[in-house]
């Protein structure tokens, strides 16, 4: 459907595939790379995203869902696609194998709806064995799981182990916790080579392969990385890839004392120029940054002022100069030497990047470039 807005989200292509060359360039040219293009690519559009990203080098991609990796093969994409989560079901694990998908397996329900779906199908499935080391969130956790897998998974010949990966809990905060994780994670390779098993090995998620090659195993997954937040401390140049842009709706001045905003939080201090841009928290612009964020008008900030309202949100622009009110006003991204970053929005939100990523709605025009 058509969206009229004077709201523009705008994704940058070339500055994904930057970020995705420098984590690149921590690896060895052996490991391959998945891109993670779960939930539309982080909000940065999964079909655009990975197409570039398969051009760049990227072996193949990560979603969350049968339906994320349907939409991307009836894109035309042939690379290898690994579902990541969870809650399988006859149908779905039948939609999987026809679309040539690869399940993450991490206990012997899993794994049988998956060999029950190849042999009706009379082709292969795909699986990647999921080892729990440490997030308690899916995956086999014991040795006894672990073995009780791999022994049923012999049983299973329609059902190729094609990978065996974990995830790191916490990469950037516990090196003890990560390094028994790690451990634990080679001892379940170990297992399954005993098994005669050959899969392709990955442990690392972005924050992780900073940690450097002995986390690299076979195959890295590049995640937030990709889309320059979280983690540019670990990985300098990398940068945001969405910018957010609308038009003002109204400048007005108010006298010392006057409030703004729903609850009258904000009470003018001085004369005081007022712009109203037409974004909310009904667009995913969180609540929370009312009173605390700034908007880009003419590369200068400018403070929100009272609370932000469900489809609009109110700026201090008395400092502005008059010839620089007419342009656009940038949410989030770059104007002139100043840039408003999801890691900066997520700071003063009381969240995290991802969301601030995930967060917009579909009112806006969407471009990608």
């Amino acid at each position: 459907m058509q969206t009229y807005s004077v709201t523009t989200l705008t994704v940058s292509l070339d500055a994904i595939e930057k970020n995705f060359r420098i984590a690149r360039s921590y690896c060895a040219p052996e490991v391959r790379q998945i891109a993670v293009v779960k939930d539309d690519a982080y909000g940065h559009n999964a079909v655009a995203v990975s197409k570039r990203l398969l051009g760049t080098g990227a072996w193949g991609l990560a979603v969350a869902c049968a339906d994320e990796g349907i939409e991307l093969r009836e894109a035309g994409i042939a690379a290898p696609i690994l579902v990541l989560g969870g809650a399988m079901n006859e149908r779905i694990a039948g939609a999987e194998v026809a679309y040539d998908l690869a399940q993450a397996v991490g206990d012997a329900e899993s794994l049988q709806l998956m060999a029950n779906a190849a042999r009706r199908a009379g082709k292969r499935a795909l699986g990647h064995m999921k080892i729990d080391t440490g997030m308690s969130r899916i995956g086999a956790r014991t040795d006894a799981e672990i073995d009780a897998l791999l022994d049923k998974w012999r049983r299973c010949p329609g059902v190729e182990m094609q990978g065996l990966f974990s995830h790191l809990a916490n990469a950037d905060g516990d090196p003890e916790f990560t390094a028994r994780q790690r451990a634990r994670f080679i001892a379940a390779c170990d297992r399954a080579a005993k098994a005669g098993f050959q899969p392709i090995r990955h442990l690392s998620a972005s924050t992780g392969i900073a940690l450097g090659s002995d986390y690299h195993f076979d195959a890295v997954r590049q995640g937030i990385v990709l889309y320059g937040a979280a983690v540019n401390g670990l990985f300098p140049g990398i940068a945001p890839a969405q910018t957010l842009t609308t038009r003002p709706v109204r400048f007005e001045w108010i006298e010392a004392g006057e409030p703004v905003g729903y609850g009258c939080t904000w009470r003018a201090k001085r004369r005081t120029r007022l712009m109203t841009l037409p974004v909310g928290y009904g667009d995913g612009y969180p609540r929370a940054l009312g009173g605390k964020a700034d908007v880009l008008i003419g590369g200068k900030r400018a403070p929100l002022v009272g609370r932000v309202c469900m489809d609009q949100m109110m700026a201090d622009v008395t400092d502005i100069p008059e010839e620089e009110l007419g342009g656009d006003a940038v949410l989030l991204g770059a104007r002139g030497d100043e840039r408003i970053t999801p890691d900066e929005l997520a700071a003063l939100a009381g969240t995290i990047p991802y969301e601030i990523m995930l967060g917009f709605g579909n009112r806006f025009v969407r471009e990608v470039k």
